[in-house]
């Protein structure tokens, strides 16, 4: 009887062991790409309802709806980054080849409106004059090799961005065309896990996820259609691919000062005072103060969290898992929070119940 049960035991064992070499298995081959197939579900799940109706349009062809919705998504999402990639890229030579020329060249003359600077003016044109050429020279050629070496790794995150966009609407064709029963198995493992309390858990992961999503991309396409309106109306250069990069850049917070506030400064190197104080105030308090309340507010009604919360799983996310973690975060912090709340309400009824469940006397 003993050797039996120890034989047992030790099958279990064994079996668990293999079942835990099986997952880390899994999870060493499928860890390149667990960023852009959580990506791919991200997608999925939050155009679920076009694609149903994509599909009804189709009658209840299933691959084709899959096949117009990965279509959208690559027109939507992949064509915008290949332009803003594009637009960078020339950006980043045409400002090494200006490094280049000043390190050849020498300084230029000092602007004009340089003297015109309220008590500092003639000082700052005096000092302008006295430059010495070859030390400038010498520094803008120690510049060069950083700032290459920072335009190839802006160039290698791209492509890597890139990448895994592409893979993840690659991997949301396959996801719509067997969402549904993947979903159903979901389901069935969530419930033997979590037994009678899955459906709500799954039920807050997917209000969250809603909230989330709707709350970042929204917030970011606010900003960004309010940075390119204000970078139209200040006559700024490629405004249609700054507003892009805004919306790309505002999903991490703080990202939108990343480029409104060297708009602005440009503008007054420039000498467009006027409109440099214009883009400062419209980036202030249009394209960053709609973020104070926009995103919060829609990711609160998806979660039924506190504001604060929201705002710890946002930035805690993206400190922790980076660009995926401004999603993840929030969405962990909602299941983890619901559980600690119904466990904190079953132990007080439990308590509650066996007060009113004593006698009077050792109640009193």
């Amino acid at each position: 009887m003993a050797s039996t049960a120890i034989g047992r035991r030790v099958e279990a064992i064994a079996g668990l062991a293999a079942l835990a070499l099986l997952a880390l298995g899994c999870f060493i081959i499928l860890r390149p790409f667990l960023t852009a197939l959580i990506w791919a579900l991200i997608l999925v799940f939050v155009t679920w309802p076009l694609f149903m109706r994509i599909e009804d349009l189709v009658g209840g062809r299933t691959n084709l709806a899959a096949g117009l919705m990965t279509a959208i998504l690559a027109i939507t999402l992949i064509v915008p980054m290949l332009a803003i990639g594009t637009g960078l890229a020339e950006n980043a030579t045409r400002l090494f080849d200006q490094l280049q020329a000043l390190a050849a060249e020498g300084p230029p003359d000092p602007p004009e409106w340089l003297s015109d600077v309220p008590l500092v003016g003639p000082q700052l044109l005096e000092q302008w004059r006295e430059l010495d050429s070859a030390k400038i020279a010498e520094t803008i050629r120690g510049l060069i090799r950083p700032v290459s070496q920072w335009a190839l790794s802006i160039a290698g995150r791209i492509g890597s961005g890139l990448f895994d966009l592409t893979l993840s609407v690659l991997a949301a064709f396959f996801f719509y065309r067997d969402g549904v029963a993947a979903s159903k198995r979901m389901a069935a493992f969530a419930e033997r896990l979590a037994g009678d309390r899955a459906q709500r858990l799954m039920t807050v992961a997917e209000n969250t996820t809603k909230g989330v999503v709707y709350g970042v991309l929204g917030t970011s396409l606010a900003q960004a259609t309010l940075a390119a309106i204000g970078f139209w109306i200040a006559g700024i250069p490629n405004w249609l691919i700054l507003g892009f990069v805004t919306f790309f850049v505002s999903i991490v917070p703080p990202g939108a000062p990343l480029v409104w506030l060297p708009v602005t400064l440009w503008l007054a190197y420039t000498g467009e005072y006027g409109w440099s104080l214009f883009m400062a105030l419209w980036g202030f308090f249009g394209i960053s103060g709609i973020d104070n309340f926009l995103k919060p507010y829609f990711i609160s009604r998806g979660s039924a969290m506190p504001l604060l919360l929201v705002f710890l799983g946002v930035l805690g996310g993206a400190l922790a898992f980076g660009f995926l973690g401004v999603f993840l975060g929030p969405i962990l912090l909602a299941v983890g929070y619901t559980l600690v709340r119904e466990w904190s309400a079953i132990k007080t009824e439990a308590v509650r119940e066996d007060l009113e469940g004593a006698p009077a006397s050792d109640a009193a």
